[in-house]
């Protein structure tokens, strides 16, 4: 079985998904639908106007017609090497894992889990749309340089979940 991993980003105001986020969601919505994979996860920790991002993804997923089952929220991850760090202790080591993100966050996503899972054991899902270049881009680079230098210890994980809203 194949299991996805939806990194986190941003939220509107009102707690909602953004855009970005919500491409991400459709990335991992047409992999479902393909029989690519078969349980979403979803571990940010971050939250809005006491929303959720973690729940916010998962309704919007279950809108969209993932079965709520297929859906595991675990919400621990506070960057995205924590995210990386909490999914990966909820899956079977020998598993084929898929980590989904926006094309920007790639290569940091790609370095992390080569720290992390064998290469023939993940694969990668890119959402095209709704990056910011200021915002997304410039400062991927400057995230980037700090997994590089600490591909492990960079991660930052919640020793417990927060209640979920």
């Amino acid at each position: 079985m194949k299991r996805c991993l939806i990194l986190g980003y941003g939220q509107r105001e009102n707690g909602r998904i953004d855009e970005q986020i919500e491409d991400r969601c459709r990335k991992a919505l047409r992999m479902y639908r393909n029989g690519k994979i078969e349980k979403i996860y979803l571990t940010v920790s971050a939250s809005k106007n006491g929303v959720s991002m973690a729940s916010a993804m998962r309704d919007f997923l279950v809108e969209q017609g993932v079965r709520e089952n297929n859906i595991i929220v675990e919400q621990r991850g506070r960057n995205t090497a924590g995210e990386m760090e909490v999914f990966l202790s909820l899956v079977p080591t020998d598993e084929r894992v898929v980590f989904v993100s926006t094309w920007y966050h790639i290569p940091r996503i790609l370095w992390l889990a080569l720290w992390r899972v064998r290469l023939t054991h993940f694969a990668l899902g890119v959402a095209w749309r709704h990056a910011h270049f200021k915002a997304d881009v410039l400062i991927e680079f400057l995230k980037f340089a700090n997994a590089i230098l600490r591909p492990r210890s960079s991660a930052k994980v919640l020793s417990v979940a927060p209640s979920p809203s």
